[in-house]
């Protein structure tokens, strides 16, 4: 029975983040804040040729520009597939969209009305605020899954405490409590497993 309690507060306590599971965290948000480096810093470009140039030029430069997003697009979904990541694969996507609305940029630019371009043109402000609130979904999701992760080994622990510590004798040898929190370890190990097969069985989906 104290053994069950003392496993109980230490799952509690690591209920904290460690540091592991922040780096993780912060790779991915790392990822993120590169691929809205790399599409901000793309529709700025657009916006500063436009101003810069000629109509003419600008509509030539678009087409390298379109080229360039279209070239890292491909790769990033190749990318996805060989490491069959949702992750990046929703960065692909992004990247994709941008690539296709910069065959209609010229156009938008040229030939409509001031309104609309300035809508374009103010783009790169409304992708901060989508990115954030990425980042911060993502940071949220990883900590609901580490803490569940915990939530399922308490589970694990009150399950065996009813099966193993029901009628306990006070008088049990340390042999036998040695067999006891043996069999509470491999009962993780094996939710774990099954944990690990499921993630497998969703990717393969």
């Amino acid at each position: 029975m104290e053994k069950a309690k003392l496993m109980q507060l230490e799952i509690e306590k690591k209920r904290k983040l460690p540091k592991k599971v922040k780096d993780s965290i912060n790779a991915n948000i790392f990822q993120i804040l590169i691929c809205a480096i790399i599409i901000l810093s793309y529709l700025c470009a657009i916006n500063i040729t436009y101003y810069k140039t000629t109509n003419i030029k600008f509509e030539e430069y678009m087409k390298y520009y379109a080229l360039g997003i279209i070239l890292v697009t491909v790769f990033v979904f190749e990318f996805s597939y060989r490491k069959s990541s949702i992750k990046f694969m929703i960065i692909g996507i992004e990247l994709l969209l941008c690539g296709i609305l910069s065959l209609y940029i010229p156009y938008i630019y040229l030939h409509t009305t001031d309104s609309l371009r300035n809508s374009i043109m103010i783009l790169p402000g409304i992708l901060i605020f989508y990115y954030a609130i990425k980042a911060m979904f993502i940071f949220k999701q990883q900590e609901f899954k580490y803490q569940n992760s915990l939530s399922d080994v308490k589970e694990i622990v009150k399950d065996t405490e009813n099966t193993s510590y029901i009628d306990e004798d006070s008088t049990k040898s340390f042999r036998e409590k040695t067999i006891e929190a043996e069999e509470i370890r491999k009962a993780i190990l094996r939710n774990q497993e099954i944990r690990k097969q499921k993630k497998q069985k969703r990717k393969g989906v």
